[in-house]
């Protein structure tokens, strides 16, 4: 077995090796101290937006659920599905996603999906029915406007794709 000239050294000199198994104190303060600082530079380059624009996304993404959730209803159950919007179309409150009943009464499926002061929804109707097919009775335009940055879900007729971006 080969041993190591310091090895050997030592053992002549009659010196123990330790053998270190965790990190100081004062490395484990040193690392913490390092990544506060690239933490603080992160955040200063990046600033409030790095973080202060998901929420406009996750609404948005919240009402593409709740559209793709009317549209898959629709198919699986063949009653027609669909999502109400309350307010007026270029300030909505909140919505909610609704089954339609042949006798024209509406039963809410979901919780309403209320919006905060820091939102603004316009769309393009008032609600949209999906059959059971998955196709829309019109086609939908939803802009919703955040702090910093907006967004634009769509529902496309002819294709049933419902298609979420930032809009610029």
């Amino acid at each position: 077995m080969p041993v190591s000239k310091n090895a050997n050294q030592s053992a002549a000199l009659g010196l123990k090796t330790k053998c270190r198994l965790a990190m100081s104190l004062l490395e484990l303060l040193a690392v913490i101290a390092l990544m506060g600082v690239f933490a603080t530079a992160a955040m200063t380059r990046y600033g409030r937006n790095l973080l202060g624009n998901t929420g406009v996304r996750s609404k948005a993404s919240e009402l593409s659920f709740s559209l793709l959730q009317a549209q898959r209803t629709a198919i699986r159950t063949g009653v027609p599905h669909g999502v109400l919007f309350r307010g007026s179309t270029s300030q909505v409150n909140s919505w909610a996603v609704v089954k339609f009943e042949a006798n024209g009464t509406q039963t809410l499926v979901d919780e309403v999906a209320p919006l905060t002061d820091d939102y603004q929804l316009s769309v393009t109707a008032d609600r949209i029915v999906f059959d059971f097919e998955g196709n829309g009775t019109s086609e939908l335009q939803a802009k919703l406007k955040g702090p910093d940055r907006s967004w634009q879900v769509s529902v496309l007729p002819l294709t049933r794709m419902i298609d979420s971006h930032e809009s610029k």
